[in-house]
C-alpha cells in the first residue's frame, strides 16, 4: 500500500516538474522569437537606408557618357 501511494505521489511530482519545465521553455521560446522580431524591426530601417546609400554611391561613380560592354552588345545587335 505505501509503495503504490508512494508511487502516486512521485508521478504526481514528476508531473508538476516536467509541467513547469514545459512552460518554462514555452515562454523561453515565445520571448527569443520576440526578441528577434522586435530587433528586426529596429533594425530593418538602418539596413534599408544603408543600402539605398550604397545604392545611390556606386550610380553617382559610374561614368555617364561611357556605355558598359553589356549596353554596347546591346546597340551592335541587329534589330529586325
Amino acid at each position: 500500500m505505501i509503495g503504490a501511494l508512494f508511487g502516486v505521489v512521485l508521478l504526481m511530482v514528476a508531473v508538476v516538474v516536467l509541467g513547469v519545465v514545459a512552460i518554462a521553455a514555452l515562454g523561453l521560446v515565445i520571448g527569443l522569437a520576440a526578441a528577434l522580431v522586435a530587433l528586426a524591426f529596429k533594425a530593418i530601417p538602418f539596413l534599408l537606408v544603408g543600402w539605398l546609400a550604397v545604392k545611390l554611391i556606386k550610380r553617382a561613380e559610374r561614368p555617364r557618357g561611357i556605355l558598359s560592354s553589356s549596353d554596347r552588345v546591346w546597340l551592335d545587335s541587329p534589330s529586325y
